[in-house]
């Protein structure tokens, strides 16, 4: 009767709760790993595939960024060689002026 009530005892006590929580650790890692983990992975890549598009438009911006930038750069010199131009054309015509004559000083 003692091998009984050992059996027993055994069935309904913390290795039953032991065996019980494993068969149940088992039921959610296969769930975990047949459902959770496909979707999760799916959910990833396509963030990453967003991430990747991100950072080809950010290198397209940079490229038509800096393609202004070099027109604006040609720009300026173009108008700074203008301006040189128009300041010698402007002195030359000041230095042909005859002086002028003195202006007396108001009492």
């Amino acid at each position: 009767m003692d091998d009984h009530a050992a059996m027993v005892s055994m069935l309904t006590g913390p290795t039953s709760s032991l065996v019980l929580l494993l068969g149940i650790l088992v039921a959610v890692w296969r769930v975990f790993t047949q459902s959770v983990l496909p979707s999760l992975k799916q959910w990833v890549d396509k963030h990453l595939t967003q991430v990747d598009d991100l950072l080809e438009q950010h290198a397209q911006d940079r490229e038509a960024w800096l393609a202004s930038m070099r027109d604006c750069h040609e720009r300026s010199d173009a108008m700074l060689g203008q301006l040189e131009r128009i300041d010698r054309k402007v002195g030359g015509l000041y230095g042909r002026l005859p002086p002028a004559p003195p202006q007396e000083a108001a009492p």
